[in-house]
């Protein structure tokens, strides 16, 4: 299938000289599949089916490749951005915040109970009732330390890998509270693509796809028959089909491009995506209306809803930088 009207299709790619899981325009069509996967899984049992139940035990792994876009986004960036440090508080923290903050109010609002205002002023910092937005924050806090305390690129990105899996791995074996263990090592696998881009290019091949292919239906299997099992359920097969599946995507879109403006639109605002569905999820729960119905309607009205959002939060987030330039 080619592109159709250049708006819409999927077209083999001509070289490899672009990775295609990285590539700009493909990402964000990731972002936009990933945050309608993530919003499947919130859905509740009520108004669930089995077609959606299915699609959510693989939810995680749409958080997985948010956290790996964002530590290649910042391998990147760091790399090829004059003083890119010197304005990561602005151009970074700052982008994640406004809009989880804003999220976090309505959340306050919407959720109005017997919390007094101190546990309102930190749920909406997001110090209480930990999201994985506050995870991934303290990452990027990490990876500017790092990057600031210590000259070496190589180093700091070993220092910022190891201290991710042992977060991952000794927080499911002590059980942290804090959650998001399984899909906070795609930071490690963003930085590693970064580096390891050429010799992943070369993973195009229709042997390569097969076996890939193959181990991830074996590692599916696995899952699901032993997902509930502590470390090796919960945390092994977890991390080894997440790594497998982001594997066969890239051979996938190493040799296919894949086109669609409303897929780039929900892309763009995927982050608010993320962090609305929650709510509307939640002022959508007495609603009665077949399952599919509901489900379709949810997504509608949070992809309106993260519309809004992000204008708003593109507004605040322009106003303080111009400010501060001036």
């Amino acid at each position: 299938m080619k592109y159709i009207n250049g708006t819409y299709g999927i077209k083999r790619r001509k070289n490899n000289q672009v990775l295609g899981i990285v590539d700009k325009e493909q990402t964000i069509i990731i972002r936009a599949i990933c945050c309608i996967v993530v919003i499947l899984v919130h859905i509740p049992k009520t108004h669930g089916n089995i077609i959606q139940n299915a699609i959510g035990s693989f939810g995680y792994i749409a958080v997985t490749l948010f956290f790996m876009f964002s530590a290649y986004g910042l391998k990147y960036s760091v790399d090829n951005k004059k003083n890119y440090l010197h304005g990561f508080w602005k151009n970074r923290i700052l982008v994640l915040l406004i809009p989880f903050w804003i999220a976090n109010i309505i959340n306050v609002c919407c959720y109005n109970n017997s919390n007094t205002i101190l546990n309102n002023i930190l749920i909406i910092l997001g110090i209480k009732n930990i999201s994985f937005i506050t995870i991934l924050i303290s990452y990027y806090i990490i990876f500017w330390t790092m990057y600031k305390l210590i000259k070496n690129k190589n180093v700091a990105d070993l220092i910022i890998c190891l201290i991710v899996f042992l977060y991952s791995a000794l927080g499911k074996i002590l059980n942290f509270s804090t959650g998001w263990m399984v899909e906070s090592i795609g930071f490690i696998y963003g930085i590693l693509i970064y580096y390891y881009s050429t010799n992943l290019k070369n993973l195009r091949k229709l042997n390569q796809f097969i076996m890939f292919a193959i181990s991830s239906i074996i590692l599916v299997i696995l899952y699901l028959k032993y997902k509930e099992i502590y470390m090796l359920g919960t945390w092994m097969l977890r991390t080894l089909l997440a790594l497998n599946l982001i594997l066969l995507l890239i051979i996938i879109l190493n040799n296919f491009e894949i086109k669609s403006k409303i897929l780039s639109y929900i892309g763009n605002i995927s982050y608010e995506v993320y962090l609305m569905h929650g709510i509307v999820v939640h002022l959508m729960l007495n609603v009665t209306i077949p399952s599919t119905l509901w489900i379709i309607l949810c997504i509608i009205l949070t992809i309106l809803i993260s519309t809004v959002i992000k204008f708003v939060d593109t507004k605040i987030i322009n106003l303080i930088k111009n400010s501060r330039k001036v």
